[in-house]
């Protein structure tokens, strides 16, 4: 069979099986949840050597802290409040239509197909799956093709057993995603992944007008305010930049840094570094990069940086070492003779907006670092690029703090720590402009994967009849009066 052959085959027996059932009852849903529940309390470690053997090593306790935690989360929370968002909710009516009621009813918008990437490839597959089908939805899952082994034993799994008339995952590379997103019995296409990917992916999808959520990625600052705590403010952005290798989309892409704290710097960022990942590229807390082709990419973007006047320190058998144009970065900063992909978290002080580490998102260790004189400086800096999808902000002054989330538009906002608004069931996730459209998560997923439909129920007695043919003179009167009450 033909791969949209295939893709086709598949979608329409979940748009038969949503025809049967439009609207799932509260009891059934929870079900499914369940049943998501038990693969993953029985197939948990088969998931973590899945993964880490697509990414040569992952650290285990990250896979069970970034995947399976924020996974077992969202079903509580789901599980929790599925019944009050599934209630028909009361809306005011005009005062002019008051004997009759108004109200929104989320109904179920028919198959929703769930393209994923490679960097979390667990949670950002079963999150958007979970508010899916809380919203009563089918679902189609293609995870990545670069997370080989996770995807053949997600598919293998969901086979075996999940109820295969609501979701079924289907393998494949970019051209499957592709013959997804054309297929027009596709109602509603979520993607999450690079900005240049999801423009095609919306482009396909428009042809059938079919709707997209996009969760992209782009260029999310860090911010060190004249009124942060140094030490802490570092810390907290190291684990937020180091965790998976930095192949994170939220991870922090590049610092900012009061000039207040310029002296000792990098003295003190290597100092946490090495505190937090001892002998980091020996280290089993620390992941490994995805393929050999994105570490390939991660050495040239050091060596572009080096070339176009950046300074990059970086840790090297225990000393700080700064990589001038006499030292290999290649044998500096990788595990060269070992078969783990591992390249150790850099610094690159001095940066500007011809390097590539200023041009695209890096999703790697590499930490472009800005020492700014105020905040409008920090402000230009970021507008400099396009409208990010998360942001960090450290520092105690309130008004300084209000003044920068009234005025930097952005998807998201952690204060005094990084990553953490995305794992708040109760917040939206989502990117704006090119880091994406749309939102998830908690209700925001499931009211994303609803249709808000509405109802305005008429009463027996109708005002209507007050302002119906044939048009006397009163009735102009009237019509003309009620422009006051409406």
């Amino acid at each position: 069979m033909l791969d949209n052959q295939r893709v086709h085959a598949e979608i329409t027996a979940l748009k038969r099986s949503y025809k049967e059932e439009p609207y799932p009852a509260l009891e059934k849903r929870k079900r499914w949840l369940r049943s998501i529940e038990k693969i993953l309390l029985g197939s948990e470690q088969k998931f973590i050597e899945a993964i880490g053997k697509d990414f040569g090593h992952r650290s285990e306790f990250e896979t069970l802290s970034c995947e399976l935690f924020p996974i077992y989360s969202a079903l509580k929370h789901t599980h929790r409040n599925l019944s009050n968002w599934m209630k028909e909710k009361k809306r005011k009516t005009s005062p002019i239509f008051w004997f009759g009621s108004s109200s929104v009813l989320f109904q179920p918008i028919g198959v929703v197909a769930i393209i994923s990437p490679w960097n979390y490839p667990l949670q950002l597959t079963l999150i958007p799956l979970i508010n899916a089908i809380a919203a009563g939805n089918r679902v189609l899952l293609k995870p990545s093709e670069k997370t080989y082994h996770f995807s053949l034993l997600l598919k293998e799994i969901f086979d075996e057993r999940f109820d295969k008339s609501v979701a079924r995952v289907i393998c494949g590379d970019h051209t499957t995603a592709k013959h997804i997103a054309e297929n027009e019995v596709v109602d509603h296409l979520f993607f999450t992944g690079s900005t240049e990917i999801g423009s095609e992916i919306a482009r396909s999808a428009a042809e059938n007008l079919t709707p997209t959520t996009l969760e992209l990625g782009g260029k999310s600052p860090a911010y060190i305010t004249q009124s942060a705590n140094l030490t802490s403010a570092i810390r907290r952005v190291i684990l937020g930049k180091i965790i998976n290798a930095g192949q994170t989309c939220i991870a922090p892409d590049y610092l900012m840094v009061d000039k207040k704290h310029q002296e000792n710097f990098v003295e003190i960022f290597f100092d946490i570094l090495e505190e937090l990942y001892p002998k980091i590229l020996e280290n089993s807390d620390y992941s490994a990069i995805i393929n050999e082709k994105r570490l390939t990419h991660l050495i040239k973007l050091l060596e572009d940086a080096r070339l176009k006047g950046g300074v990059i320190y970086i840790m090297s058998d225990g000393a700080i070492t700064k990589l001038d144009g006499q030292k290999s970065i290649k044998e500096i900063a990788t595990n060269l003779y070992k078969s783990e992909r591992k390249i150790a978290p850099s610094l690159v002080l001095q940066p500007n907006f011809q390097m590539g580490v200023l041009k695209e998102e890096i999703f790697g260790p590499i930490l472009p670092v800005f020492f700014v004189g105020s905040d409008a400086e920090a402000l230009s800096l970021v507008e400099a690029n396009e409208r990010p999808l998360a942001s960090y902000w450290f520092g105690y002054e309130k008004t300084a703090l209000e003044k920068w989330l009234r005025n930097l538009v952005v998807g998201g906002v952690t204060v005094n720590d990084c990553l953490l608004h995305c794992i708040q069931n109760d917040l939206p996730f989502g990117g704006i402009s090119k880091s994406g459209r749309g939102a998830y998560h908690g209700f925001w997923g499931f009211e994303n994967f609803s249709h808000r439909k509405a109802i305005f129920s008429q009463s027996r007695l109708s005002s209507m009849n007050l302002v119906s043919p044939p048009y006397t003179k009163w009735k102009y009167t009237l019509i003309r009066l009620l422009r006051f009450f409406s």
